[in-house]
C-alpha cells in the first residue's frame, strides 16, 4: 500500500466536504419527530424494501435520519423540509402554500367567464397531493375507443396518456422551489391543453434548451423518497419519459417555458371527436345519433332518446342503449319518475362527466327529474 511521507502531507491540497445542503434537507425550526406520521413512515419503508428500492436501516427513526428527513442540531432532532412534505400529518401547518391549485376552463384562456371548476389548496403530503391531482385530471379529460387493425377488438384511446399526467405531476412537485412561501403549484386545464406550473424558475445552468440533457434535482431528498415510493422510475428521466410517450402516441412534444418565477410545461391533447362520436367504434347509426345528442345536450331521459327515433320500436332503442352502457360509452344516473321496465335506467350521460356534472356521479338522496348528461366540455 502506498503511504505518503509525513513531510509531504503539508504539500497536499485537500478537498473539503461540501457545506451546501439542498433546501429540502434543511431543518425546520420548532419541529420535532412528533409532527410525523410514523405509521406512514413504517409503511413506506416496508414497501420500498419490497420494491427493491431501499436497503438501509429499517427502524423508522434511523431511516428518517439516514434519508435526511430528520437532522440533529446538537442533541436535538429537527424535521427537514423534505420530511415535512413527505411524512408530516399536517405539512400545511408549517408550509401553507405548499399546495396545488387546479383551474379548469372551457376555452383556451384562464378567464373567469370560462371557469368550469376551481380547486384551491389541495394539500396533505406530496403523496396525497399527487393522488388527488392525478385522479382529477384522469376523470376530467376525455376517453374514447377505437377498433384494432383486425376490427375485432376495441382499444381505449385517451386524450392524454396517463403516464404523462403522472410524470408531470411528480415533476412539478419534486422540482418546485419550496423556499417560495407565497406561491402554490398550479395545474390549468384548457380545451386543447394542460399546463403544469411549478413555482421557481429553472436551477442555474439549466435552460429550456438543454433541460433534457442537464436535469438537476432541486430537492434530492424528496426525489429519493418519491423514487422509493415508485413515483420516479429513474433519476433525471421524468421529462425524457414524457417526450418518449408523447412521441409514441403521435402527440405533439411538450413545450417548456421558464418565466424566472415559474417553470411551465404544456402538453396538447389528442383530438377526440372521432373517437367520441363513434365514427370508429362500429356503432350503428342510431347509436351515433344518441352519443352526439348526449354530448350536445348534456343529459337526456329514455323518453327523450326514444323520441329521436319515432319509427323505431322501443325494444330496438333499449337494445342500442344497453349496448352502449355495456361498452362503457354512456352511463346511467338518477331515480325513476315513472316505472321503467326491469333493468331499464332512467338517465344517461356520455363519459366522462365535465366538472359541472361531477356532483351527479352518484344518485342523490332525492331522485332528480329523469335526464341524462352528455359529456365533454367543448
Amino acid at each position: 500500500m502506498h503511504e505518503t511521507h509525513p513531510s509531504r502531507i503539508e504539500q497536499l491540497t485537500f478537498i473539503d466536504p461540501p457545506i451546501h445542503r439542498s433546501p429540502d434537507s434543511l431543518p425546520v425550526r420548532s419541529t420535532t419527530p412528533d409532527v410525523l406520521d410514523m405509521q406512514r413512515v413504517e409503511q413506506h419503508i416496508v414497501q420500498a424494501v419490497e420494491r427493491g428500492r431501499y436497503r438501509g436501516p429499517t427502524d423508522p427513526l434511523e431511516y428518517l435520519l439516514h434519508k435526511h428527513c430528520l437532522v440533529r442540531v446538537g442533541d436535538t432532532p429537527y424535521v427537514t423540509l423534505g420530511g415535512m412534505m413527505c411524512f408530516a400529518r399536517e405539512p400545511q401547518a408549517v408550509f401553507p402554500r405548499a399546495v396545488i391549485d387546479i383551474g379548469h376552463y372551457r376555452g383556451l384562456e384562464p378567464i373567469s367567464t370560462d371557469v368550469l371548476d376551481l380547486r384551491k389548496d389541495i394539500g396533505g403530503t406530496l403523496f396525497d397531493q399527487l393522488g388527488r391531482v392525478e385522479e382529477y385530471l384522469w376523470e376530467h379529460t376525455r376517453h374514447g375507443m377505437t377498433l384494432s387493425d383486425s376490427g375485432f377488438q376495441r382499444i381505449e384511446v385517451h386524450e392524454y396518456p396517463r403516464a404523462v399526467i403522472r410524470e408531470l405531476c411528480v415533476n412539478m412537485l419534486a422540482h418546485r422551489d419550496y423556499a417560495n412561501f407565497l406561491s402554490a403549484a398550479r395545474v390549468q386545464i384548457f380545451r386543447d391543453r394542460i399546463e403544469w406550473v411549478s413555482p421557481g424558475g429553472l436551477p442555474p445552468g439549466v435552460t429550456v434548451d438543454n433541460i433534457l440533457a442537464e436535469q438537476v434535482s432541486r430537492n434530492p431528498v424528496i426525489q429519493s423518497i418519491l423514487y422509493e415510493a415508485g413515483y420516479v422510475e429513474a433519476f433525471g428521466q421524468g421529462l425524457d419519459t414524457v417526450v418518449a410517450v408523447l412521441k409514441r402516441e403521435d402527440l405533439p412534444p411538450p413545450r417548456f417555458y421558464d418565466t424566472g418565477a415559474s417553470f411551465i410545461v404544456t402538453v396538447f391533447g389528442r383530438a377526440m371527436d372521432a373517437y367520441l362520436n363513434g365514427d370508429d367504434l362500429g356503432l350503428n347509426e342510431p347509436q351515433r345519433v344518441i352519443l352526439n345528442f348526449l354530448r350536445t345536450h348534456g343529459e337526456a331521459s329514455p323518453r327523450e332518446l326514444r323520441a329521436l327515433f319515432p319509427q323505431r320500436a322501443e325494444r330496438s332503442v333499449q337494445r342500442d342503449l344497453k349496448g352502449m352502457v355495456d361498452d362503457g360509452l354512456i352511463e346511467t344516473i338518477g331515480g325513476p319518475r315513472w316505472l321503467p321496465p326491469p333493468g331499464y335506467p332512467t338517465m344517461y350521460w356520455s363519459r366522462p362527466l365535465p366538472p359541472s356534472c361531477s356532483t351527479m356521479s352518484s344518485p342523490p338522496a332525492t331522485p332528480p327529474p329523469p335526464t341524462a348528461t352528455a359529456s365533454p366540455c367543448p
